[in-house]
């Protein structure tokens, strides 16, 4: 099976844009693919976001049997600096090629992780922003047990009412 045709890309989402209507609201060639896992890293919200909340990140750990799931959408090759500007490319998240675990064999793909500078541990994530994350692992059929384990994280109400509704509004009742 052939993830990626001429002029396209593959990106690993973990976070936020797992969701399909959030990513695709930013990139509207972005098209799922297939699900699949990076090995030796680790789920965590401490990545600082622009909005002083906590944003996800695939930390690596080093550790075999950690694993972070998620979802490798295809894009027009041209639209991947569209992704990068949001993603505060250079500044808040660097990105890496890394191998996908998917149906049994690995694909590369590019994932944004998080600048040593850009991580506060202190920090929680927005819930309008963790509902991305647990629609996007729903709406993917990630293991359940994984997306047990994403629930299980503390988040706050985002005290701009504004943004919140903005968010919200993508994500499916």
């Amino acid at each position: 099976m052939t993830f990626l045709t001429e002029g396209t890309v593959c990106v690993f989402a973990y976070g936020s844009n797992m969701c399909t209507q959030r990513i695709r609201a930013r990139v509207p060639s972005a098209t799922p693919v297939v699900n699949g896992y990076v090995g030796e890293h680790a789920f965590a919200y401490h990545k600082r976001g622009e909005d002083g909340s906590a944003k996800a990140d695939a930390a690596f750990t080093g550790c075999p049997a950690d694993r972070v799931w998620g979802v490798v959408y295809r894009m027009h090759q041209g639209d991947k600096t569209i992704l990068d500007d949001h993603e505060f490319l250079g500044v808040g998240y660097d990105e890496h090629e890394v191998d996908v675990v998917v149906e049994k064999r690995t694909i590369r793909a590019w994932v944004y992780v998080a600048r040593c500078e850009a991580i506060d541990p202190s920090l929680l994530p927005f819930s309008w922003y963790h509902d991305f994350v647990i629609q996007g692992a729903k709406q993917h059929h990630l293991p359940n047990i994984y997306i047990e384990q994403l629930r299980s994280f503390e988040s706050v109400v985002d005290p701009d009412s504004v943004r919140h509704e903005r968010n919200r509004s993508l994500i499916d009742p």
